[in-house]
């Protein structure tokens, strides 16, 4: 071949390395080939531990990056073996039972020092290029050296054979002279390593779908003691999570790994369950911090400087609250806000928020509150909520159940937060949907419906309400709820118009001072007149 073909051939090889390495990332990043590989489905890649191995199906699911490989002593780089396929040096898949199964060194063998005819060495042999310098080339089993190099090695080689010693020694050099001094009867032996890889056992095919809800078949594989957590961190069991029935996918809602690593449940999570009381059952799991984090850990997070404590945790605590709500209460921040603290950099006066200092603020922080806009609990408790409010504030997590007003305490208080009274009167007068409109079906509930008369009643939704009690003398029935109200809490007429006043006349006078297919007068005290039952003194 001339000098030129050859320089030929290599730019040739270059560009089809250049060309794999290309394929090699686009492949890692998608994790996916084309259909007729069989690495992926439409319900996304499919890891077949007995399959042979390929980038795009055993490893790139969890791997974007196969380059360099971090191991202790090695340096080897995938990016440089593209043209070889994955199965050549892997013949199973390399991760199994918690561990992860290195290549021998027998299968590197079979390329690095051997000579391809007059291409030369295939790759090098040379220790220093694939291992570091602080890396110990004698293997385990020949240590110490001074025992291993009598009856030790010699036992090795007669079980095994001297070919894997040819692997690192040059028998002329190493060995012949060094039988021949010691008179071992042994016939000298040849410079020459056969490469011969061992075939080794194959795994069960066990199908592994990253794409899929988490469970334990996803994980046991690689992972059969599944609380083997580095220790000094966390203090973490998943049998006592199992034991309480919650689902793999309940703290893992994806595959536990990713082309970009690990995919670990962050300590929000966690507090979805800890520290939360669960109505009547009380604390579903503990926040004391000692139980999940062992003595000695810094309890801190590095992102908490000296500037993020003086002014920089207020951004954070604005738009995600519930993350300093993990480890702070109440009481620890309002030290700060309220002036209470001597902390280097803390306020000298109350720190008093812009919203609050507005006008209208008290009455629309109720509905605020409500609307769950802001974090109230940063600096209010019951007791400061108290100073207005005669109704425990905030409630507790289960007033739902009987939130009856308390002992003393008008239904009144209710209305300064409860603005929107349709959801509250859909709940309440559910029962009495298809009742009568008389005394009876109200009073229970609303005992001052009974007054008389009825339009001395001060609040005038019942007067309106109690005045229609006796009309069946003259209409022949009672009034039923659904003849005013489609839904409880607003009539028909005022939630089409949305009218701001006392009354919505409009709907009284389909009735008052109307009359009937017969001309007859369906109830008195038209215009003005009904105006003055209650209101004697308007000048009309």
């Amino acid at each position: 071949m001339s000098r030129g073909s050859g320089q030929l051939s290599r730019r040739v090889i270059a560009v089809a390395v250049a060309l794999a390495a290309v394929t090699f990332v686009l492949v890692s990043a998608t994790g996916t080939l084309a259909a007729d590989s069989g690495s992926a489905t439409s319900a996304g890649p499919v890891i077949d531990t007995g399959a042979p191995v390929t980038d795009s199906s055993q490893c790139t699911p969890c791997h974007l990056d196969l380059g360099t490989v971090k191991k202790p002593g090695l340096m080897f780089n995938h990016g440089n073996h593209l043209l070889i396929s994955c199965d050549g040096c892997h013949s199973r898949i390399p991760h199994q039972n918690g561990a992860t199964d290195s290549v021998p060194m027998e299968v590197c063998f079979a390329c690095h020092g051997v000579s391809h005819g007059p291409q030369g060495p295939l790759a090098t042999a040379e220790c220093d290029k694939c291992h570091t310098p602080s890396f110990d080339l004698v293997p385990a089993d020949h240590q110490p050296a001074k025992s291993f190099s009598g009856k030790a090695h010699a036992e090795l080689a007669r079980r095994g054979g001297v070919n894997q010693c040819m692997m690192c020694h040059t028998a002329s050099k190493d060995c012949n002279d060094c039988h021949a001094k010691k008179g071992v009867k042994i016939a000298a032996l040849a410079d020459a390593y056969v490469s011969v890889v061992a075939q080794r056992p194959q795994p069960a095919s066990v199908k592994i779908y990253p794409s899929g809800p988490t469970n334990m078949a996803q994980c046991q594989y690689c992972h059969p003691d599944l609380d083997n957590i580095v220790p000094g961190r966390l203090i973490f069991a998943h049998a006592v999570h199992l034991q309480r029935d919650y689902a793999c996918e309940t703290c893992h809602p994806t595959f536990g790994h990713t082309a970009s690593g690990p995919v670990k449940p962050d300590m929000q999570s966690c507090y979805r369950c800890h520290g939360l009381q669960h109505q009547s059952q009380g604390l579903v799991a503990t926040a004391e911090c000692n139980k999940c984090h062992p003595p000695g850990f810094k309890l801190t997070p590095n992102n908490h400087t000296a500037r993020f404590i003086a002014s920089g945790h207020k951004d954070r605590a604005g738009s995600d609250p519930s993350y300093c709500s993990m480890c702070h209460k109440t009481q620890f921040c309002v030290q700060c806000h309220q002036g209470k603290s001597k902390s280097p950099g803390a306020p000298k006066q109350p720190v008093v928020p812009k919203s609050h200092q507005k006008g209208d603020w008290q009455a629309q922080h109720g509905k605020l509150f409500i609307a769950k806009k802001g974090d109230c609990g940063a600096c209010h408790d019951d007791a400061s909520c108290r100073r207005c409010h005669k109704t425990t504030m905030p409630h507790p997590a289960n007033w739902i159940e009987n939130h009856k007003p308390e002992p003393g305490v008008s239904s009144a208080d209710c209305n300064i937060c409860h603005t929107d009274r349709q959801t509250c009167q859909n709940c309440h007068h559910q029962k009495v949907a298809n009742a009568e409109l008389v005394a009876s079906s109200c009073v229970g509930c609303h005992p001052e419906a009974a007054q008389q008369p009825p339009t001395s009643i001060q609040d005038k939704g019942i007067a309106e309400h109690a005045v229609h009690f006796n009309v069946a003398k003259k209409k022949g029935r009672p009034y039923h709820c659904f003849d005013c109200h489609v839904s409880f809490g607003t009539s028909a007429a005022a939630r089409k118009l949305e009218l701001q006043q006392g009354h919505d006349l409009r709907l009284c006078y389909q009735c008052h001072g109307a009359v009937d297919p017969l001309n007859n007068t369906i109830a008195p005290y038209r215009g003005a007149e009904l105006c003055l039952r209650c209101h004697k003194n308007l000048g009309i």
